[in-house]
């Protein structure tokens, strides 16, 4: 008798059918025991009083008997055996997302798994503005109730840590870029964590073009870096190029920079007072009193600035100062420059130094590239 080829197919597709079918009902015989002794613990399963709001974290790569077990214990749904049926008959084993996430004890159990399906996890916002130091970061994100801020600074400040990093310099100013950062609730306290995904992000701008770029004219990172925090600090608006043109002319005339935050920094919360004593204290980030860059950045300095510092404006700018409209006046000339001073400066509280007594000398005074008019840093 001759049996054509879609006969054998279809007992072929029987036969499969019919074993898988045997198959899972010996694997439903072989696990009804552990199926029943776990519906029975959760029928025994304290109760729980309901609409209680909890944070539950479902690590990555848990199971789908894990995640059961998670949330019963923190009495979000009554019993995992449900929880893994729904979660079965919907085919959602697969989707749960891990995280960490606000529930409420007593919970329907095909809502919870809808939620962890979602992804919708708990997280923290929060922005870091350019320009802020290491201190003031450390700050921040106390008050944000997300690390300690003698933990941060210890991190922050651990050379060797830096190192592993893959970073110049002894600590991390200057490369925790600020942005706005969405962290895990589970972060909280993890200073490691908080503070490696802050550098990546620096790691991410300061990519191989802006590498290459500085490379092209001699530049380190570090020294990219730390040039750039001056220009953050200093910098209004869209005047990153401008103030940039004026420190790098100054570097190439050798004269000293004269930028008003290194004058305060690691000694005073940035914003202090600046004064006479300030100006002649010999301490490493005076610019004022030592030549050329300081030894480090002094802030964390964002994209615009980090791009001014490898691609000034062409200009012969060497002085600026501020027009009281969150703008400054740029001049080549001594004499330029103090004419806007007396323009600008004019009417408004000085300093608590006179300007022409401000710096290395009192002619030099005024020459500074814009902070020795201002009666504060940035």
């Amino acid at each position: 008798m001759k049996i054509s080829v879609l006969t054998v197919f279809k007992s072929v597709i029987l036969v499969t059918v019919l074993g898988v079918m045997a198959l899972g009902g010996y694997v439903a015989y072989k696990n009804l025991p552990d199926l029943l002794n776990e519906f029975t613990k959760s029928v025994r399963s304290p109760a729980v009083p309901s609409g209680q709001e909890v944070i539950v974290s479902i690590p990555r790569g848990c199971s789908l008997s894990q995640v059961g077990t998670i949330l019963e214990q923190k009495g979000v749904i009554s019993s995992r055996l449900v929880f893994k049926l729904v979660a079965l008959i919907r085919g959602g084993q697969c989707k749960i997302k891990a995280g960490d996430y606000s529930l409420k004890t007593g919970s329907d159990a095909g809502e919870v798994l809808d939620l962890l399906v979602s992804g919708q996890t708990l997280m923290f916002s929060v922005t870091v503005p350019e320009g802020y130091n290491l201190f003031q970061t450390a700050d921040l994100l106390h008050k944000k109730g997300l690390a300690s801020k003698e933990d941060f600074l210890r991190r922050a400040q651990d050379s060797a840590f830096v190192r592993e990093l893959g970073l110049e310099g002894t600590t991390l100013e200057g490369y925790l870029f600020p942005d706005t950062y969405n962290f895990r609730y589970s972060d909280r306290g993890d200073v490691t964590a908080i503070v490696t995904r802050m550098v990546r992000r620096f790691q991410d701008v300061y990519d191989k073009h802006v590498r290459a770029t500085a490379e092209k004219y001699g530049w380190s990172e570090s020294q990219v870096v730390t040039l750039a925090s001056l220009i953050e600090k200093e910098a209004r608006a869209s005047e990153h190029g401008l103030v940039s043109s004026v420190f790098h002319n100054r570097l190439r005339k050798n004269m000293r920079l004269q930028c008003d935050p290194t004058v305060i920094y690691g000694i005073k919360p940035m914003g202090s007072k600046i004064t006479r004593e300030d100006l002649n204290r010999n301490h490493p980030y005076n610019t004022y009193q030592n030549p050329g860059l300081p030894p480090g950045p002094i802030a964390n300095p964002g994209r615009a600035s980090l791009i001014a510092a490898i691609q000034p404006d062409d200009k012969p700018y060497l002085y600026f100062v501020a027009k009281n409209d969150g703008t400054h006046h740029f001049s080549t000339t001594l004499r330029e420059h103090n004419n806007a001073v007396n323009k600008y400066q004019r009417g408004v509280p000085g300093p608590s130094v006179p300007p022409q007594s401000i710096g290395p000398t009192a002619e030099r005074g005024s020459a500074s590239a814009g902070g020795a008019v201002r009666a504060t840093s940035n």
